[in-house]
């Protein structure tokens, strides 16, 4: 038997470049034949099917000849390739040898020996990388495939049943009335009520989320204090709250606090509670079961310069930011950038107010003459406080988690490292603590402001009017389901991605940037 040092001498003749066995050779044409085959077959099949029908879609006549054309033709230019590419086969590099043919014998030499010749190229079907794209391409064309059958499915079902395909119901009569939609009327067009949903969607959704963040993170901190009453307080508002379902919640609120609740009736005979300004009639808040009010601001003329006015000058304070932050880079003099900042834009936004004569008046809540509605001021229904409230307070519980986490997850030397500079316990987690734990708690909190986004269609067991229970009236009055849980889908994933969007964008700005 031969001694590993007798094949590797240097009188053993190397030059032959090694090829590969006929027989797999011959293997890799026979399986490149049999997939032009049967491509060609499904090809024809799928093109004789459309022909023999009758078909006039463009889009089905395309998809045929793509099958009978263009797959078979890759199909030919694979089996092209292999037929030149396999002229040699990788060598046995996992073993630590390569097997050299000279001819006559079989030699095995060491990978790292500098006489052996580079390892040949492999068959297509066999390289990595093209069964990796390969693979990739299968993956798209199997989902179009899906999303193709299931949208054909569709159209036949709605061609059946009779049910329009496109979009133009939306200029029809809405035909219902929406609660608390001022100026909107049955005969108004489908697409006004499906607007005045949305509105509604986006003001619950931006409260509940400023609900569910100053909440969470005052409950998350006090998770972490050493006063035992109120860790356990808070332990015991977040285990309680997130083993609850939501829809509990909400209609907890709104039965329990607003239905059945203590607050007055709104009715002629029990009117509600009005808070007035000590020596004044006017009511800074309005109370009862149904309906709260509170002041708002009423836009008089000049609104439009005003807001103009008003951007100009928050472009004057963002330029003032950065005079002071490069200030304090060059000199070390304190910025106090946040304070010359809003001082610039309150005394620019305050001069041009004076200067319009009053862009905007304040509107005081009072009851009508009939004791049946609130005139004037900023009035909402018991749906919507309660939606807010418990989706508010529901998600405050998985945010809270999240704070103590993502504090918990700060290294413990920053905080002993805070008290050792005499940072009182508020301003060490105000400079130190949080700004390092925003860093972790960005991408959770992203998830749970969109998962709360999405629970503001649970609205309709309360009987607000969001966009989820305006297009469910929509569909029960015989508008097409389809196309207006199509529209449902498209703004909810446009309103997640656009908060998702500018949460990243801060998440990015405040993170450490490696130099």
């Amino acid at each position: 038997m031969s001694s590993p040092a007798d094949l590797a001498s240097p009188q053993a003749d190397l030059t032959a470049v090694p090829s590969a066995p006929p027989s797999r050779r011959l293997l890799a044409l026979l399986a490149d034949l049999a997939l032009l085959a049967l491509v060609g077959v499904i090809s024809v099949w799928q093109l004789g099917l459309r022909l023999l029908d009758n078909y006039s879609d463009i889009p089905e006549l395309a998809l045929a000849w793509v099958f009978l054309v263009v797959v078979p033709a890759s199909v030919v230019a694979i089996v092209l390739i292999d037929a030149t590419r396999i002229g040699q086969t990788p060598g046995m590099a996992a073993a630590g040898i390569r097997t050299i043919h000279d001819g006559t014998t079989k030699r095995a030499l060491p990978t790292d020996d500098p006489r052996v010749p580079e390892p040949g190229i492999p068959a297509l079907w066999r390289d990595v990388r093209v069964l990796r794209f390969a693979a990739q391409v299968m993956a798209v064309v199997v989902v179009v495939a899906l999303i193709r059958w299931m949208f054909h499915n569709l159209i036949v079902s709605m061609d059946e049943i009779g049910l329009p395909k496109g979009f133009g119901f939306l200029d029809s009569p809405y035909g219902v009335a929406l609660r608390d939609a001022h100026g909107f009327n049955v005969r108004d067009p489908v697409w006004k009520g499906l607007l005045i949903g949305l509105q509604n969607t986006i003001v619950a959704s931006v409260v509940g989320i400023l609900i569910a963040t100053i909440v969470g993170l005052f409950v998350g901190i006090a998770r972490l204090s050493s006063n035992w009453l109120v860790a356990k307080g808070a332990s015991l508002f977040v285990e309680s709250l997130r083993n609850i379902p939501p829809l509990v919640v909400i209609v907890f609120f709104g039965f329990a606090l607003f239905t059945f609740g203590p607050f007055p009736r709104f009715n002629p005979t029990s009117p509600p509670w009005q808070g007035t300004f000590f020596g004044s009639d006017s009511n800074w808040i309005i109370v009862s079961r149904d309906r709260w009010a509170i002041p708002s601001l009423a836009s008089e003329s000049n609104v439009g310069v005003f807001w103009l006015l008003a951007l100009a000058a928050a472009i004057v304070a963002m330029v003032v930011w950065q005079w002071r932050t490069r200030r304090n880079n060059a000199t070390g003099v304190p910025h106090h950038r946040v304070l010359w900042s809003v001082g610039v834009f309150a005394v620019i936004v305050v001069a041009c107010f004076a200067a319009l004569g009053g862009p905007y008046s304040w509107s005081w809540p009072a009851v009508s003459e009939n004791g049946r509605r609130v005139v004037g001021g900023f009035s909402t229904n018991s749906g919507y406080m309660a939606l807010t409230l418990g989706l508010g307070l529901y998600h405050a519980s998985f945010v809270a988690e999240i704070m103590r986490g993502s504090i918990l997850a700060v290294p413990k030397g920053q905080s002993e490292a805070a008290t050792s500079v005499a940072l009182k316990s508020g301003q060490r987690y105000r400079h130190v603590v949080l700004p390092q734990a925003m860093r972790i708690a960005i991408p959770p909190y992203i998830s749970e402001c969109a998962n709360l986004i999405k629970n503001t269609s649970l609205g309709i067991a309360v009987a607000y009017p969001d966009l989820f229970q305006v297009v469910v009236t929509a569909w029960g009055i015989n508008f097409p389901a389809p196309q207006l849980i199509l529209i449902v889908v498209i703004v909810y994933v446009t309103i997640n991605l656009i908060v998702s969007a500018l949460l990243n964008m801060y998440n990015r700005s405040i993170q450490l940037k490696e130099r």
